[in-house]
């Protein structure tokens, strides 16, 4: 059976087109968001998270950016999906973190006990393996107790380690608390006064994504109890060190 020739052309034309349409590779646009606002479109040539950004703008024009000085980095591409982000974790200026953790170990007189705390954070990332800020909270060692809340204060600096959306981190700080209004009566029969101590912490865990942390630690908590016997003359001081595992959560912003 003869094929009609304006068929064959037809059908070759239709092969070339569709041969051609799978070898145009997408077009993919380099948006660069550099700090102090300025933003390049082109394309990223060579890329190296420690050291310099070789990228060609849409002109033409070949420039080498140090990495530093670039915020956040996306790709758009035309005729086809969007591309997943690459690394844009804010690494310089203003932070804010909020954690909420479990605070697991023993009382003063050897009990397991687990209890809790939330804290927050606001300081300055120098780069993002350093940075400083001033930390508050709240913390309840023995839910079940009447041993009264403690209000830490700290110094902290924290980094995080890799050029990634998902990267290990560390925070230390260490600072002084203070103890809120201490019940009449605590432990047993007599009257308690409670003063707060020094405090210390360290965490280590895992950023996900720009915001989301998970982490672990140890914290420490000084408080002292000054009390006198109902039924007589005794008294005494009592120098409670609480060594707390915590485990946690946290928003970074």
């Amino acid at each position: 059976m003869k094929v009609p020739y304006t068929l064959l052309v037809l059908l070759l034309l239709g092969f070339v087109v569709s041969l051609q349409a799978q070898e145009t590779p997408q077009k993919c646009n380099d948006i660069l968001f550099l700090r102090g606002g300025s933003v390049l479109q082109g394309k990223i040539t060579e890329y190296n998270p420690e050291g310099n950004i070789a990228f060609t703008t849409w002109a033409g024009a070949q420039l080498t950016i140090p990495s530093s000085n670039v915020i956040r980095i996306k790709q758009r591409c035309k005729g086809g999906q969007r591309q997943a982000k690459m690394y844009n974790f804010k690494e310089r200026g203003l932070y804010n973190a909020t954690r909420l953790g479990t605070l697991i170990g023993q009382t003063y007189f050897g009990e397991n006990a687990v209890g809790y705390g939330i804290g927050h954070s606001i300081g300055w990332m120098f780069r993002r393996q350093i940075g400083a800020g001033i930390s508050g909270g709240v913390e309840i060692f023995n839910p079940d107790n009447n041993e009264p809340v403690t209000y830490p204060l700290l110094l902290e600096f924290r980094g995080y380690l890799l050029p990634r959306n998902m990267t290990p981190f560390y925070s230390i700080s260490g600072g002084w608390a203070f103890t809120g209004k201490e019940p009449a009566q605590v432990w047993g029969n007599s009257n308690d006064e409670w003063k707060g101590g020094w405090c210390a912490k360290l965490q280590i865990g895992y950023r996900i994504g720009n915001h989301f942390t998970v982490f672990g630690g140890l914290g420490f908590q000084e408080k002292n109890r000054t009390w006198t016997s109902f039924w007589g003359g005794e008294s005494g001081r009592d120098r409670i060190l609480h060594k707390r595992l915590e485990l946690g959560i946290g928003l970074v912003l």
